[in-house]
This record gives C-alpha cells, sequence and structure tokens, in this order.
C-alpha cells in the first residue's frame, strides 16, 4: 500500500483570488474597522450643527443628548 500524502490539495471556488474562506476569515476584521472608523467619524464631527442635528440627535435613547435648540 502506497503512503498517503501529508497535504492533500483540493480544487476550491474563487473569485480572483478570492475565495469564500479568505471572504469569511477577512470579514470579523473588516467589520470591525469599519464600526470603528464611523465611530471615530462620529466623534470628530460631533460638534459641526449639521451631524448633531442631523445623525447624532436622532440616534434612539441617547439622542436627547444631542438634541439642537431650534432658534426662532
Amino acid at each position: 500500500m502506497a503512503p498517503q500524502p501529508h497535504i492533500v490539495i483540493k480544487p476550491q471556488a474563487n473569485f480572483r483570488a478570492f475565495s469564500p474562506e479568505k471572504v469569511f476569515l477577512s470579514a470579523r476584521p473588516a467589520a470591525t474597522w469599519g464600526v470603528f472608523a464611523g465611530i471615530t467619524a462620529l466623534f470628530v464631527l460631533s460638534n459641526v450643527p449639521l451631524v448633531k442635528k442631523d445623525v447624532l440627535s436622532n440616534i434612539p435613547f441617547v439622542g436627547r443628548y444631542w438634541k439642537v435648540e431650534e432658534s426662532a
């Protein structure tokens, strides 16, 4: 009986060198960095009145903190 190889190469579907395994392995870090970048952008832009009025004041439960008083 012939010895079995230690590494078995199996064909795997891919699209432009991205296999499903690579995509799933990199999805969580990409999502983490995306959330971090979004929170950082909101923190940096939190003093801009338009961001306060349109974005931050519409967040459920904590939006009251950034409510902009309408001037008459």
